[in-house]
């Protein structure tokens, strides 16, 4: 039996997102990619379970709101089960409080956000609107995948083999990078 692990990735957006739909292979490559070559890596686990999304929306300027939004996709494509929807937000006016929210999927095990999720599909997971700077935390769970063959990755750039990385993400021109010391590419 395998150990089942618990990991938090923070990362920090580059622009304001606008109901960026975001992937369980995006998940999946935030969360770890072990670089084969320079551009080709494998998924450093097969499946995981997203157990909380944490987002601090910043003000960039007193008196002009800021909305930060969660969201699990209402039906999950290709999928014989959903859960029921569950949408949290927050707005903000002022520097010394930033938006925030933070989605956790039902405790029943009756959906799909509360199961396990398979590192290598493309199922579209959440929805999430926030300003630019906003930090996220995506607390996971996973299993080290040790036993099988590694599931192919996404496409590296520049990357080093043996190397493990928090694969970034872009979405509608939004960037959803790991934060330093954590090594992102």
């Amino acid at each position: 039996m395998q150990e089942n692990r618990s990991w938090v990735i923070r990362v920090v957006t580059s622009a304001a997102a606008a109901s960026a739909t975001v992937q369980t292979n995006h998940l999946a490559g935030l969360l770890g990619v072990i670089c084969i070559t320079a551009t080709t890596s494998s998924f450093i686990c097969d499946q995981f379970r997203l157990r909380r999304v944490c987002m601090w929306g910043p003000v960039a300027t007193a008196g002009v709101m800021v909305t930060c939004t969660a969201k699990y996709v209402d039906d999950p494509a290709s999928n014989t089960q959903s859960g029921p929807p569950k949408t949290v937000s927050d707005s903000s006016i002022s520097f010394d409080r930033p938006a925030y929210v933070c989605l956790e999927p039902p405790k029943d095990n009756s959906s799909i956000f509360s199961q396990w999720a398979d590192s290598s599909l493309t199922t579209a997971w959440l929805n999430l609107t926030c300003p630019v700077a906003t930090v996220i935390d995506f607390h996971f769970n996973w299993i080290m995948d040790d036993i099988g063959a590694t599931t192919a990755g996404p496409v590296l750039v520049a990357g080093t083999p043996g190397a493990i990385y928090h694969k970034s993400f872009t979405i509608g021109g939004c960037t959803f990078g790991a934060v330093s010391p954590l090594n992102a590419i």
